[in-house]
């Protein structure tokens, strides 16, 4: 597949007990009716370079490596990021 073909490359970046990321998993659920994607969650916990990065931040979203959304995430933030607004 090349690279314009692919789906584009979205990560959660997550923690459980989240509310919010749960909130954004659940948005991005509606969206992959519309839109393929490969999504990749990253417990931020696992790894402390990433935790002291996101920690404050979560849940954050990156679409092919750039951040499209972060905090208190709304449909419409993403619906935008993806296109299909």
């Amino acid at each position: 597949m090349s690279e314009s073909t692919r789906p584009p490359q979205v990560i959660l970046y997550t923690k459980a007990g989240c509310h919010l990321c749960q909130g954004a998993r659940d948005i991005l659920d509606e969206i992959a009716a519309q839109v393929d994607y490969e999504l990749t969650e990253i417990d931020i916990r696992g790894d402390s370079a990433i935790f002291e990065r996101y920690r404050y931040r979560i849940p954050v979203i990156l679409i092919d490596e750039a951040l499209a959304a972060e905090g208190r995430i709304e449909y419409s933030d993403l619906a935008q990021a993806f296109h299909i607004a």
